[in-house]
């Protein structure tokens, strides 16, 4: 074995997700690319993928202790900070950490002296191509959620598909990015009602040729939004970008236009005021919808977790060539913008702006 060229695969540290990032398809692509891949045992048995299947594919299983060792670690997500402490200094680290809403991930990348590459924040010419599987996902899930909450006890009792004689649901999604565009094709296709707000003229003009047939798109003014939201059954926010200085999309003022029993689903889980500062804390699978002045709010930040088997196939399916790249960055010192454009975390060093930002806020030294 080549310790240089080993890239090693710990599971999950998040109770209940079972997801994974090490499926065939990046297994073969890793070793075909040189790569000795490296495993804990049973990574992938929670979508169906025994053992057997991996070592066909070049995988070595071995301890935990000796993957994470690796010089190179990847993984779906990475959020314990405990999880940085089990790395020595010189190693790196590949996840999706949104770190930037964590204050204690944030303190252990700016105190340990490892290197830390954030899936979500890759860029490659403009688009952040490893955030399409998830944003997918989201979006469609925050359809179905909303639609369940629309039909609860304390829901307005309006169905999505189209009944011979009664009115569709009327649903309006905020924002025209993955999530956004993944919502607004799955209530349509079930029938409802839909207006998609876009944030700028130029995504308005960008997302009008993909709109799917009936759906209406406007450009996101706060006379547009209200007179949206005074007609919504169900509104799903789906912006790109929140962080701690992005003001609040919706505010409690505005929930009294709306219907008694409409929902708003949260589908991307921004930071402190950020979008919809009237949902609270981020919900838990399977928690009830919670009630503010008469609107159901879903917040949801696991969306994808509850569907590993499609979340594991899709993501990695989309994600091998970056993780070959990032290999390549890591482990053979290769250069690589769209890569480096990834790393949040150096030798103690807070690299990325957003990281940056909340760091500052939050207190921490980076």
């Amino acid at each position: 074995m080549t310790t240089c060229a080993v890239i090693g695969f710990p599971g999950e540290s998040t109770p209940g997700d079972w997801r994974t990032l090490l499926t065939p398809a990046v297994a073969r692509v890793l070793t075909e690319a040189g790569f000795t891949v490296i495993a804990e045992p049973g990574i992938a048995t929670g979508i169906d993928c025994p053992d057997v299947v991996l070592q066909a594919d070049g995988v070595h299983f071995t301890g935990a202790s000796e993957v994470w060792s690796a010089p190179l670690v990847l993984r779906y997500k990475c959020t314990d900070p405990d999880d940085l402490a089990r790395l020595a200094p010189g190693q790196s680290i590949g996840a999706l950490f949104h770190a930037e809403g964590d204050p204690r991930l944030l303190t252990a990348l700016a105190t340990t002296a490892v290197t830390a590459y954030s899936y979500e924040f890759l860029a490659d010419d403009g688009r952040f191509p490893l955030g399409v599987p998830g944003g997918q996902i989201a979006g469609i899930q925050a359809v179905l959620h909303g639609a369940q909450a629309l039909q609860s006890p304390a829901g307005r009792g309006v169905l999505f598909g189209g009944v011979t004689g009664a009115e569709p649901a009327r649903v309006v999604v905020i924002g025209s990015g993955n999530v956004g565009s993944a919502a607004a094709r799955t209530a349509a296709a079930l029938g409802a009602t839909v207006t998609v707000l876009t944030r700028s003229e130029a995504s308005f003009e960008s997302y009008v040729p993909r709109a799917p047939d009936g759906v209406h798109v406007g450009f996101n003014t706060p006379g547009m939004l209200r007179s949206c939201l005074a007609q919504a059954d169900l509104v799903i926010g789906a912006i790109l970008v929140s962080t701690i200085d992005t003001p609040p999309m919706i505010t409690r003022a505005d929930l009294a236009v709306m219907k008694a029993g409409a929902v708003i689903v949260d589908a991307t889980c921004g930071y402190g005021d950020g979008y919809l500062p009237t949902a609270g804390p981020v919900q838990s699978p399977g928690d009830p919808p919670r009630m503010v002045d008469g609107v159901l709010h879903v917040k949801l930040d696991t969306l994808p977790a509850l569907v590993p088997q499609t979340a594991s196939q899709a993501y990695t399916a989309n994600a091998a060539a970056y993780l070959v790249r990032l290999a390549g960055v890591a482990l053979h010192g290769s250069h690589d913008p769209v890569i480096t454009s990834a790393c949040i975390a150096r030798d103690g060093t807070l690299m990325h702006p957003v990281c940056q930002q909340h760091a500052a806020y939050y207190g921490i030294l980076a």
